[in-house]
């Protein structure tokens, strides 16, 4: 386990442990717990999406996301006064 962040955690009451912050991964609260064969356990990160959103986590749409935040943190965007306005801007922007 060489090169890997290590952290000592401490076994609480009820056999409860608290996962540093940093370890755990973005909005995951869910992990299945496998003990090992050596006696090593092993906690994997699991993702529950309900399938009504499963589209919205999918690779493409997050790469969207991440590229719309960039523009958003970067400025490039817009604000419209009305539905119209913007309906208008669009329209001249294609030539039309």
């Amino acid at each position: 386990m060489e090169g890997m962040n290590t952290r000592q955690v401490a076994l609480g009451k009820r056999n409860q442990i608290t996962l540093p912050r940093e370890f755990t991964p973005k909005g995951i609260s869910l992990f299945q717990c496998e003990k090992q064969e050596d006696g090593t356990i092993l906690l994997v990160p699991q993702v529950t999406v309900p399938a009504n959103q499963a589209y919205f986590w999918s690779k493409r749409w997050q790469e969207g996301e991440d590229g719309a935040s960039e523009d958003i943190r970067a400025g490039r965007l817009r604000r419209h006064g009305s539905a119209r306005e913007l309906i208008g801007r669009l329209d001249r922007k294609r030539g039309a």
